[in-house]
């Protein structure tokens, strides 16, 4: 169970804002993917890129942005979590609701490389200047 916990007070950092914590807890070269569709997709490498790039990035472009796992499950090197996104665009004053699914993957006990799976509709909608109608809701919400 150390790879569960380890996710699981990555998003409790996540929740608290205590970025610090949450980069501190990762590898040093992390692989951190993010899908294509949002603005910071693709491969960031290492810590200060996760930071800077990716966690900034959210920050800077939605308000009460919330990362809520539903279910973490731990198949040792790997643990999976299934949850969602939720938050208001800035610019729009959108509110969205997207569902992940996180994979974290694991060397010497330590988060190694992260991949999100995202439904990124509900998300590019609510940052739509003009989107073509309110953001659908996931099947899975």
């Amino acid at each position: 169970m150390v790879g569960y916990d380890v996710v699981a007070r990555l998003y409790v950092d996540l929740t608290r804002g205590d970025h610090d914590a949450f980069v501190g807890a990762l590898a040093r070269d992390v692989e951190w993917t993010v899908p294509p569709g949002l603005p910071y997709a693709g491969l960031h490498v290492g810590r200060d890129a996760v930071r800077d790039v990716v966690l900034t990035s959210v920050e800077s472009e939605w308000d009460g942005f919330a990362v809520v796992p539903q279910e973490i499950h731990d198949a040792g090197d790997v643990v999976f979590a299934l949850g969602y996104y939720s938050g208001v665009h800035l610019a729009t004053e959108r509110f969205m609701r997207a569902r992940f699914a996180h994979v974290w993957r694991f060397r010497d006990g330590v988060p190694s490389r992260f991949e999100a799976v995202v439904d990124t509709q509900p998300m590019v909608r609510a940052a739509a200047a003009d989107p073509q109608g309110p953001p659908r809701r996931s099947l899975c919400a």
